[in-house]
């Protein structure tokens, strides 16, 4: 037994020695790791924490306006990883690939014992699977998720070729197996891509093994039992996929795959650019075969032969690639290898793509034409990599200590050796941090290292600290800033932003108005009410050298230098940033500009008219409201307060629409689309709507309580979050003191002290005051002192202390645009939107006419009751707007003084009530994260106990 201890020792404490070889240049250089495509590791320990909870949410409000997107996946990744962050960012960034390297081959290591391999053999193996070329691809690429699926593949097809063993031999534990398998599996969907090649090699491995089972039920039963483990363990995501993409073939996963300016990403709208893509990444065979693969569209693939190594590494590829495919001349087949054997030629195919017949069959046929969405997720060949190396690894360990057992064993056993390492040499000999040429080479296919700059923490702690809900742009907008080509470690600026980031990509219909304008020969100087309507408060621009974008927005523009192929455009965003109105610019860094926008409008707000805009004529554009907006924003008499709406050609809608707009005067307008010669019809009333104010708290991503004072006629509510139809307005029923306020000071008022950071848009003790006596803030919280935590970041992004606050009263802002964000409202939490009441149309006539209260009849008063859907519309051709109707709140309880309702009528007539900004597919959502907790706890719990179990069978019998 100690012996057996002293050789797994040796052996791991020598491929930890490799691995600090291979990351000894990232060790000995400052700075965070910097990956080519997805710069993976945040640099502060609260951003970690905040990608932990976007996963319990199924809105990403973090992203752009916010988008619909339940592929969430890193739960597990991001919990683990946040008790390491205190260490910082760039300590996580450096040890994190580090040790899933080494894990790679650790998990190797008792498979390929199983296998039957010597310790060296087996070592062999583990070597080369944790420095394949998969492996070095996904650290440059920054995929850590992918990463980390990798190294749970080998214990995957170990827990599963155990399984089958103890079917074939009718012994204990098949239950036991099949659920670590089965858990196993759900695990390495960190990522889809090495989730699916987990499922591929399982189901290759348990069909092999079905055509020589004796007991093809039970083996039948044990892989459709690991199917369900898994699935349960991912249910609260696989679900809403289901649906979503059965229900209407939408795409939800990735950065660009989730929303677009034109609506939802479907299978048939992103074919064409899969397909693209597919074709640059279909390899010809013999460079699967020797995975020696061409670089195709994205960095799916890096390993750099070393300097002169050339010929040693194809020597040495040809020697692995034949020592796995030998194994079809072994006498001695188990099958386990032969399984794997089949793999590795399926995976070869796979790799290859559409230039091999049965790839064209399997990707154009039964993919692309039966199941697309696997094309669109899969059209990447690159992404099959594990099913060609985790065979190779096991097969070649096997031909060389074959070979040993009948010529020369230490002669076989150190040619074995050198071969593994001249193959694994483009990874332990610097593949990690190589130079690069920048005018060769299209993107740096290296890692990159920045020191964190001296002033981010504090930009990032500025944008946190502040109370108020906006969101924030950095510059350039859909700019590409390699890391390590700046000082500036600013990869936190999109999904690491510690406010919700606008304008990162192209997908957010304003951006398709406000781009041009800031890259325009001659552009609009009234971008900053384009930003407001996305509630855009402050932009970042670091000092860059550069400033560069996938889109060419002068063709004729003759640029100062060309960066990895694209124009620096730095000279003219910089110009036309200084020509902008409403952009304040506020001297807090040396090294940031960072700009307020004095436009600001917030998050939700009421309308105080509403306006139609539609195409007219033969050339149109895609969104006829948001082109409008480019320019009317920058004419006399442009009003914040008034909703655009895009008219159509739906009667009801028309007729719904012309009687909201009222019947009095309207100024109409056409404007010309220069881009397109589209022409667009505008047409406002000239007499402004009779508005509430309102008073609001985003409760998180999915929820935000309004409460409206003093409504009298209907008007249009702003929630400039992307429109979806899953958002809800939910009636909160309430007594007439908790809806209107006592309009009295409190005591808490005393201790009222608002942040400086908040500078001049926090309200003061005298303001809080006076918006308590008129009714506009109801409330300052339930007296108790409450605390807020923030870390303070040193060298590195390490955590080196803790800003402890406490506090009465929270924030409350000054009234701009009719609202007042007030955080001292009360929480209901996360349940109560679930299941709310309604509002029925008697007949279909109903829908006809929305406004006619005699056409509704309320159900299940005494919950939240949610707002016709009818009155649901698109504002600004991106968010969502309600129109309220005092006529259809008389149709639900009012409230008195000590019974709940949902509307408390003043003295002077005017309507209080409450309303829940609600994302209904949350509910959801949260019963399949339950489900998904609770399936990953029992397997858990069957994992831990069971040895203990299988243990004392043993013994009893």
């Amino acid at each position: 037994m100690r012996q057996k201890k002293a050789t797994v020792i040796l052996a791991m404490a020598a491929l930890a020695a490799l691995v600090l070889i291979a990351f000894a240049g990232v060790l000995a250089r400052p700075g965070m790791v910097g990956h080519t495509w997805d710069w993976g590791i945040p640099a502060f320990a609260e951003q970690f924490r905040a990608m932990a909870r976007h996963h319990f949410s199924t809105w990403d409000a973090y992203f752009e306006t916010g988008r619909y997107h339940y592929f969430k996946l890193e739960l597990l990744y991001w919990l683990i990883l946040w008790p390491f962050s205190l260490a910082g960012g760039e300590a996580v960034s450096k040890w994190l690939p580090l040790v899933l390297t080494f894990c790679s081959g650790a998990a190797m290591w008792p498979l390929a014992r199983r296998q039957g391999l010597s310790p060296v053999f087996a070592l062999f193996a583990a070597v080369f699977y944790a420095f394949s070329p998969y492996a070095l691809s996904r650290i440059v690429a920054g995929h850590m998720p992918m990463l980390a699926g990798y190294a749970l593949l080998p214990l995957v097809i170990l827990a599963a070729q155990t399984l089958m063993e103890r079917v074939e031999g009718k012994r204990r534990g098949i239950f036991y197996f099949t659920v670590l398998t089965g858990f196993l599996l759900g695990l390495t969907s960190l990522h889809p891509g090495v989730g699916m090649s987990a499922a591929a090699m399982l189901s290759i491995a348990f069909a092999w093994r079905l055509f020589s089972s004796r007991r093809k039920k039970t083996l039948v039963a044990c892989f459709v039992g690991i199917g369900l483990v898994a699935v349960a363990m991912n249910i609260h995501f696989m679900a809403p996929f289901v649906g979503d993409y059965f229900g209407k073939g939408a795409i939800r996963h990735g950065w660009g795959l989730s929303v677009s300016a034109e609506g939802d990403v479907t299978v048939d709208t992103e074919l064409p650019r899969r397909e693209a893509y597919h074709q640059s990444t279909s390899q010809p065979i013999d460079a699967s075969a020797l995975l020696r693969l061409r670089q195709g569209m994205d960095t799916e693939y890096v390993y750099p032969i070393p300097t002169g190594m050339a010929v040693p590494w194809y020597a040495a590829a040809l020697v692995v690639t034949l020592g796995v495919f030998v194994y079809a001349f072994r006498r001695r087949k188990t099958p386990e290898l032969t399984a794997l054997y089949v793999t590795a030629i399926i995976g070869v195919l796979l790799v290859s793509g559409s230039r091999t017949l049965p790839g064209m069959l399997f990707y154009q046929l039964l993919l692309k034409k039966t199941l697309p969405i696997l094309f669109a997720a899969f059209s990447n060949t690159t992404r099959w990599l594990p099913l060609v190396v985790l065979p190779y690894a096991l097969l070649f360990a096997r031909a060389a200590a074959d070979l040993a057992g009948v010529w020369k064993p230490r002669v076989t056993a150190l040619a074995g050796a050198a071969t593994v390492l001249v193959f694994v040499s483009p990874f332990l000999a610097g593949g990690l941090t190589r130079p690069f040429d920048a005018a060769k080479d299209i993107q740096p296919l290296t890692i990159k290292q920045t020191p964190i700059g001296k002033e981010d923490a504090a930009v990032y702690s500025y944008l946190r600290d502040r109370r108020d809900d906006f969101r924030v742009t950095y510059l350039p907008p859909i700019g590409i800033t390699w890391p390590g080509d700046t000082d500036f470690t600013f990869e936190w600026t999109s999904a690491y932003s510690p406010k919700p980031f606008f304008m990162a990509f192209k997908t957010q219909p304003l951006a398709e108005a406000i781009f041009p304008g800031l890259y325009a020969e001659h552009p609009n100087t009234r971008l900053a009410r384009l930003l407001a309507l996305g509630s855009g408060r402050f932009l970042v621009y670091p000092h860059y050298a550069h400033a560069y974008t996938y889109d060419d927005f002068q063709p004729a523009y003759r640029a100062p230098s060309v960066v990895d192929g694209y124009k620096d455009y730095k000279p003219v965003l910089d110009a036309n940033l200084a020509m902008q109105r409403g952009l304040a610019a506020l001297p807090l860094f040396s090294d940031v500009d960072l700009y307020e926008n004095t436009e600001f409008l917030p998050l939700v707000r009421p309308g105080d008219r509403v306006a139609a805009v539609e195409n007219v004529g033969t050339a149109r554009v895609v969104n006829p409201v948001v082109a409008a907006l480019s320019e009317e924003v920058g004419l006399p008499g442009y009003d914040p307060g008034t909703v655009y709406l895009r008219a159509g050609h739906d009667a009801v809608f028309l007729k719904f629409l012309d009687t909201i707009m009222g019947r009095g005067a309207k100024d109409s307008r056409l404007i010309y689309e220069r881009a397109t010669d589209a022409k667009l019809a505008v047409s406002r009333p000239v007499d402004r709507l009779k508005t509430p104010t309102v008073e609001f708290r985003r409760l998180g991503p999915t929820r935000l309580r309004v409460r409206l004072h003093g409504v009298t006629a209907g008007f249009p509510l702003v929630f400039q979050e992307t429109f979806h139809t899953g958002w809800k307005a939910l009636l909160v029923p309430r007594t007439a003191a908790a809806l209107t306020g006592t309009r009295e000071t409190p005591p808490s008022l005393a201790t009222y002290a608002p942040l400086p950071v908040q500078g001049s848009d926090v309200a003061d003790a005298a303001t809080l005051a006076g918006y308590l006596r008129d009714g506009i803030v109801s409330t300052l919280g339930d007296g108790r002192e409450k605390s807020r935590h923030a870390f303070l970041y040193g060298p590195g992004g390490a955590v080196v202390g803790k800003n402890d606050r406490r506090f009465v009263v929270d924030y409350v802002s000054k009234l701009r645009a009719g609202a007042v964000q007030n955080d001292n409202l009360p929480d209901g939490g996360p349940f109560e939107g679930f299941f709310p009441g309604r509002f029925s149309p008697k007949d279909a006539a109903a829908l006809s006419h929305p406004l006619n209260p005699a056409g509704w009849a309320v159900t299940k008063v005494g919950k939240p009751v949610a707002w016709p859907d009818a009155l649901h519309v698109e504002a600004y051709g991106y968010a969502n707007a309600w129109w309220f109707d005092p006529a259809l709140l008389s149709l639900l309880p009012r409230a008195t003084a000590t019974t709940p309702g949902y509307y408390a009528v003043g003295k002077d007539g005017r309507i209080d009530c409450e309303v829940l900004l609600s994302f209904a597919p949350q509910s959801s959502y949260i019963i399949g994260l339950m489900l998904s907790a609770t399936a990953m706890l029992l397997c858990l719990v069957i994992i831990l106990t069971g040895p203990f179990f299988l243990k004392r069978q043993g013994v009893s019998q």
